[in-house]
């Protein structure tokens, strides 16, 4: 292991002239957390966690470990991201234990389950980036390395991870719009040193491309560690343009009949729904055997959703109605003509049952969400104008024909009647896809040789 890492004189200084000004804002921090806990109903595990109150049994499950890897991710998105980063550290440091935390509890719930296949030792929820509950988080972990991902950067969580002898990377790194703004901002406020002293503290920027990579570089990041790995979410390729056997599972799992068309609308958002429900019963018309997957983003909005249906006159069946035998069964079909995804981790899986995929948080002002997840299962994906967040991303997918934009609902309704009418164009989108991904490969491995290397492994 690399001796201890010393914090610098100008980094504690830092460190000190932020908590004075953070210390004000504990009182309504802790107003929020409660009003998180009991208005929101946030689990009770959250607020302990926000408060950097680890559970003794995963500080008991990481301990054994001769190289400590404390990973962070939001929500479900970065926890099924870590997975793979995981089993690849896993593979070069076989002694390593990994914990994985999370600030959103169904995040938290996809990393348990991440604990209960073995990809992670434990799990725990994120604390707030204030002194005491950083430092009282880091004694029971004690981690050699914390890894960050995509936009997680915490200013006390990295001196004081620092200053525990931890290596601190950003991995899967990424620069929103919101981002790039930023280092403006807190400069107009004559706060720019915070961004200086995060960046100075921090022993690799692993990107998820260059397009990323070019935006942290102009936001002044050591050039000397930046690095573009690709983007660990795309870590694996499409399925084979010969092979349906995960379309056919995910289908019995769903209800679905094998030779019905099949249109799953996911992380979808308020505004969203109605659009989609509307495109879906203009396309019913013509294609008959049209079925609709909708995924609502965010799960406390599902009886919002679930009235909607009814006042449109939908019949629905809820995913969790469905039977929870082994995948091996046979479950029976349904003919209702829309399925509520109403489960955590899935949609992944679920877009392999597609034909045709949209993906949310795009038809209005939200920044879009994982554009590529359908075009990695083999299935076109169709996506609002509103992609700041994945900009990248859909340029990809333009370019490579793996879907389309469409700027309203008239578009949208249009494009998808296209693609459910030409069988032949959704076949070669899976060739597609895995030679417009295949800069991706390896992604995770990649991140785990440079954590590897620093801990001199």
């Amino acid at each position: 292991m690399k001796s201890k890492i010393s914090t610098t004189p100008r980094s504690r200084l830092y460190f000190r002239r932020y908590n004075s000004l953070v210390l004000p804002l504990l009182p309504p921090l802790a107003l929020y957390t409660l009003w998180r806990r009991f208005g929101q109903g946030r689990s009770s595990a959250s607020l302990r966690g926000q408060w950097g109150n680890v559970p003794e049994e995963a500080s008991r499950a990481i301990q054994p470990g001769t190289q400590r890897i404390w990973i962070h991710g939001v929500s479900v998105g970065e926890a099924m991201a870590a997975r793979p980063v995981a089993r690849a550290l896993r593979a070069l440091m076989p002694n390593c234990r990994i914990g994985l935390s999370t600030t959103t509890d169904t995040g938290f719930d996809t990393a348990q389950a991440g604990v209960a296949s073995g990809d992670f030792d434990a799990a725990w929820h994120f604390s707030l980036d204030a002194e005491l509950p950083v430092r009282r988080a880091l004694t029971a972990i004690r981690p050699h390395a914390v890894l960050l991902m995509e936009t997680e950067l915490w200013p006390n969580f990295l001196h004081l991870s620092r200053s525990f002898g931890a290596r601190a990377f950003l991995i899967n790194g990424r620069v929103s719009d919101n981002m790039l703004s930023t280092p403006a901002k807190l400069e107009r406020l004559r706060l720019g040193w915070i961004w200086r002293w995060m960046m100075d503290n921090l022993d690799g920027l692993l990107m998820r491309s260059e397009f990323d990579a070019q935006r942290i570089l102009s936001l002044d990041a050591p050039p000397e560690r930046v690095r573009t790995v690709g983007d660990v979410k795309l870590d694996s390729a499409p399925p084979d343009e010969d092979t349906n056997s995960l379309r056919n599972e995910w289908r019995q799992i769903l209800g679905i009949e094998n030779d019905a068309l099949v249109f799953v609308a996911g992380s979808t958002h308020p505004g969203e729904e109605e659009i989609i429900l509307r495109a879906y019963r203009n396309a019913r018309a013509k294609f008959p055997s049209l079925r609709l997957v909708l995924a609502p983003r965010h799960l406390e909005r599902l009886d919002e959703v679930l009235q909607l249906l009814r006042a449109e006159s939908f019949p629905f069946e809820r995913r969790t109605q469905r039977s929870t035998a082994a995948r091996s069964s046979t479950p029976t079909r349904s003919s209702t003509p829309v399925v509520i995804l109403d489960t955590v981790g899935e949609l992944s899986n679920v877009y392999r049952a597609a034909d045709v995929a949209f993906v949310g948080g795009s038809l209005i002002p939200r920044g879009g969400h994982n554009l590529l997840e359908p075009p990695l299962a083999g299935v076109p994906v169709l996506f609002g104008p509103h992609t700041a967040n994945f900009r990248e991303a859909a340029t990809l997918v333009e370019e490579n024909d793996l879907g389309e934009m469409t700027p309203d609902e008239n578009a949208l309704e249009a494009a998808l009647s296209g693609w459910l009418n030409d069988a032949e164009l959704r076949q070669t989108t899976k060739l597609k896809a895995r030679s417009a991904l295949a800069p991706h490969r390896g992604a995770a491995t990649r991140v785990a040789k440079r954590v590897a290397a620093s801990l001199e492994v």
